[in-house]
């Protein structure tokens, strides 16, 4: 198998696993007897662990800890941020309404660019536009009052500024940074943290049976870990640009497993939102393909 078309294959896996995430973060609580912050805490205690055992057992003689570590410990703070808000949102909203919502954050990080003085490419004029008109259509119904919880809807919100804050900083952290496999571990070493630093004022709660432990393990593993550790090898096999354009199938595969388990279903005006929220998507990373001169290994969070 060519390396480009393993890389494709990896990514496609990476983001049905990512998709899957949103699903067990969903369900987990009203599966179990577990809390949304209990979900969250215990999903990079998980993730955390394993990533590191990994690294371990093929590191060989390469260094665990990178120049200015405590970047990567912040950034998974911030990341924990994003990671507490998805569970919560979830608990008051479908998980197709969350994914296609929180999905804002590429927007946002242009943004950002646009009044930070950065040059914006003009095709992003179309891709900006569409991200909030399709947001409005997922949000709204037309001459109703907000047909979603409110503060599921404000929270998830907050979620994509979070993820925003992510990309921007992590950009910024890894910039020349030769292992970034490395500083995506303690990254979630930091998220990791962060999460217990939780139980003090919020405490946790362990799985009481054994679909608990697997339901929570999978979460770790699967919906963690397991992506990013494909991202991090297809990446290095496609390059950023290609990458970045595959992961974004994740709202798709979302949507797509959350009407098919879990009964899930969206408006002809939600589905079209939701359509054009994917189409900015894919416009806007569609234009970093054509931006970006060489392929570079990114890391994944």
């Amino acid at each position: 198998m060519q390396k480009k078309h393993l890389g494709l294959l990896l990514m496609i896996c990476a983001a049905a696993m990512m998709a899957t995430s949103i699903l067990l973060m969903k369900t987990i609580p009203q599966l179990t007897s577990l809390l949304p912050k209990d979900v969250a805490i215990w999903r990079f205690s998980i993730a955390a662990p394993a990533a590191w055992l990994f690294y371990s057992l093929r590191r060989g003689k390469k260094p665990l800890l990178p120049n200015h570590f405590w970047r990567f410990v912040l950034l998974g703070g911030v990341f924990s941020i994003a990671s507490f808000c998805a569970v919560f949102a979830l608990e008051r909203l479908s998980s197709s309404i969350y994914i296609i919502t929180v999905y804002i954050y590429p927007s946002l990080v242009v943004l950002y660019s646009l009044f930070t003085g950065r040059s914006i490419p003009k095709f992003y004029w179309l891709g900006l536009p569409l991200t909030f008109v399709g947001l409005f259509l997922v949000a709204f119904d037309r001459g109703a009052a907000i047909s979603i919880d409110p503060l599921g809807f404000v929270i998830t919100i907050v979620n994509a500024f979070a993820m925003a804050a992510y990309v921007l900083l992590s950009e910024k952290f890894f910039e020349g940074v030769d292992n970034k496999i490395l500083g995506t571990n303690w990254m979630m070493l930091g998220a990791m943290t962060a999460g217990l630093i939780m139980i003090l004022p919020l405490g946790l709660q362990a799985p009481e049976n054994a679909m608990g432990w697997i339901l929570i393990l999978s979460l770790g593993i699967v919906g963690t870990f397991l992506p990013i550790l494909l991202i991090n090898i297809g990446l290095q096999l496609l390059g950023a640009a290609r990458g970045s354009v595959i992961i974004t199938l994740q709202p798709v595969f979302t949507v797509v497993l959350s009407n098919i388990f879990l009964g899930e279903t969206l408006t002809l005006q939600q589905w079209f939102g939701g359509i054009l929220v994917i189409i900015a998507i894919v416009l806007l990373q569609l234009r970093s393909v054509k931006k970006v001169p060489k392929e570079h290994e990114v890391h994944s969070g």
